[in-house]
Formats: structure tokens, C-alpha cells, sequence
């Protein structure tokens, strides 16, 4: 019984968790509302230059929420040479992004993203918050999934592995 069920896990985690084969591939872009309500193609905020989007949801507590605030130092030393977007994966509106901001708290631009990027990117609750990785031809490097679980899943899966600067910066929350 405990091997079925394992089974099915793998199969069901597998069939509906989000697309890592997307790494090494051109990244996927998406619309999204920006801060001031204007909407916006990812491609557009990134424009050909190294980005990391973190995909994060609001009902995702206490996750989202102990992890978010640790992207402002990463976010304060790189962005001037990184493109950061923080992509909130709900319906809000502007005053409730900015409210989010000061919550949280958050110093990253967020943008509202919909169902083009869940869709593109296979999104689901139990997959966020997921970090893209995108260099600047715009090619997906790897992708982190939940940094702040012992469910972490890092693709390419040797990425794992080495010690990069974001993993030595970053501390497990």
C-alpha cells in the first residue's frame, strides 16, 4: 500500500506540478499589471537583460510570506545588473499590491501576473514560491521551486549541487 500511494505521488506531482523542462529554453513571456496599473509584457520589464521573476501567491502563508522579504538584500545588491520581478499570482488591484508592500515587507517591484503565466509556466499553489532564473539572450538557467520548504526543487537538478552566490546569500528561512 505505502508503494502505491508513493506512486501515485510521484505521478500526480509529476502530471500537475509546474514545467521544469522549460530550463534551457527561451523564457516564456506573459502580461502583467504593473504597480501604477498599467499592463505590461514581462519581455518588456526584462528587455534582454539577466532577470530573476519569483512567482509568489497571497494564500500561500506561512511560505510566501517568511521568504519574500529576504529577496530585498539580493534585490538592493543586484539591481542595477538584474531585472527582478516579483509576480503576484492573484486578482488585486494596485492599493492592495502596495498594502502587500508595506506588510510584508517588500521592496521589489511587484506585478500582478494572471493565467497566461500560470499557464505558461504550469503554476500551481504547491509550487510557489517559484524563482525563474533568465539570462539576458533570455534563455531559462534554472528554476527554484518553494526556497522556503525542505520540498525545495532546483532545475537543472545539478545546480543542486554547486554553491552558487544566490544560495550562499540566501539563507534557508
Amino acid at each position: 500500500m505505502k508503494k502505491l500511494l508513493t506512486a501515485l505521488f510521484l505521478i500526480f506531482s509529476q502530471t500537475f506540478a509546474f514545467d521544469s523542462s522549460v530550463v534551457g529554453k527561451e523564457f516564456l513571456d506573459f502580461t502583467s499589471i504593473d504597480e501604477k496599473g498599467k499592463e505590461v509584457k514581462a519581455s518588456q520589464i526584462i528587455d534582454h537583460r539577466p532577470a530573476v521573476i519569483v512567482f509568489f501567491a497571497l494564500g500561500d502563508q506561512p511560505g510566501t510570506f517568511k521568504f519574500m522579504p529576504h529577496m530585498n538584500s539580493l534585490y538592493e545588491k543586484y539591481r542595477d545588473k538584474v531585472v527582478f520581478m516579483a509576480v503576484l499570482l492573484s486578482r488585486s488591484d494596485p492599493a492592495e499590491v502596495k498594502e502587500l508592500k508595506k506588510m510584508l515587507p517588500l521592496k521589489l517591484p511587484v506585478y500582478l501576473g494572471y493565467s497566461d503565466a500560470i499557464i505558461n509556466y504550469q503554476i500551481q499553489k504547491v509550487d510557489v514560491p517559484l524563482i525563474v532564473f533568465v539570462d539576458k539572450t533570455g534563455l531559462i538557467t534554472h528554476i527554484i521551486a518553494r526556497p522556503e520548504s525542505t520540498e525545495e526543487e532546483v532545475y537543472p537538478p545539478e545546480k543542486l549541487e554547486k554553491k552558487t552566490q544566490f544560495r550562499k546569500e540566501f539563507p534557508r528561512v
